[in-house]
């Protein structure tokens, strides 16, 4: 509007009426032009919302648009959880984190360091990579856990689904989804710095994703999970000492 920043109410206002400089930007026009009259008594703040009384929450959901519930908040809103295990999974499902296609990274050369044979980009590091599909491998041959292995968001909305709702078992496989992310990506930052490429810790990766889930869900004396013979049949067994 061209108005310094020095200007007063009044410098607008003549003979009672709204008296402003000629004005060409069209956002501008329309907020003047839905301006109220000008009424001379005392002023008042008047809350306008779609209930008409001033709330807290209301004043939030202002500044704060609310936003629809994403499926996939399941993965990570568990009492079971590892905040930086949910944290690097959270980044992987909104893919930001720095993978090696982005932009500012590019230089670098953009090959996955974990196996050499595509570009590092989220769909090809969870779980297309030779070296995390392995991971894959041995985490289902030692507790079941079976990984589609389809586009990286229909695989996140199918674990969702898949293992949503409070039942421990549930609860476990959310855990070591989110385990298994973070030391795939530890492992990948680890070969950036140290330049080595790691076949033969695999196992130890592995040993590794299981050990720190096992006991964020439940300690080994009440709650045994992947450990019961019978999980070749594809379900884990809750068994008390």
């Amino acid at each position: 509007m061209h108005l310094p920043l020095t200007t007063k109410l009044s410098m607008v206002i003549t003979d009672g009426e709204w008296s402003w400089p000629f004005i060409t930007d069209m956002e501008c026009m329309e907020i003047i032009h839905n301006l109220p009259a000008i009424h001379y008594g005392d002023d008042s703040i008047t809350w306008r919302s779609n209930w008409g009384n001033f709330t807290t929450a209301a004043a939030y959901d202002v500044f704060h648009p609310s936003r629809p519930k994403v499926g996939w908040s399941s993965l990570l809103l568990d009492r079971f959880k590892i905040p930086r295990y949910s944290f690097v999974l959270w980044l992987a499902i909104l893919e930001k984190l720095s993978t090696m296609d982005k932009p500012r990274l590019v230089h670098l050369g953009g090959e996955c360091v974990l196996c050499h044979c595509a570009m590092e980009t989220h769909e090809h590091l969870f779980f297309k990579c030779i070296y995390s599909r392995r991971c894959l491998r041995e985490l289902n041959d030692a507790v079941w856990f079976s990984w589609p292995n389809r586009a990286w968001g229909t695989d996140i909305e199918w674990a969702s689904r898949k293992w949503n709702g409070k039942h421990y078992v549930n609860a476990a496989y959310r855990a070591l989804l989110s385990s298994t992310l973070y030391h795939i990506w530890q492992e990948r930052n680890r070969s950036i710095a140290l330049g080595q490429w790691r076949w033969r810790k695999i196992l130890r990766l592995r040993n590794q994703m299981l050990g720190r889930v096992k006991y964020s869900i439940g300690t080994g004396e009440h709650i045994k999970l992947w450990q019961d013979p019978w999980h070749h049949m594809g379900i884990l067994i809750h068994r008390f000492p």
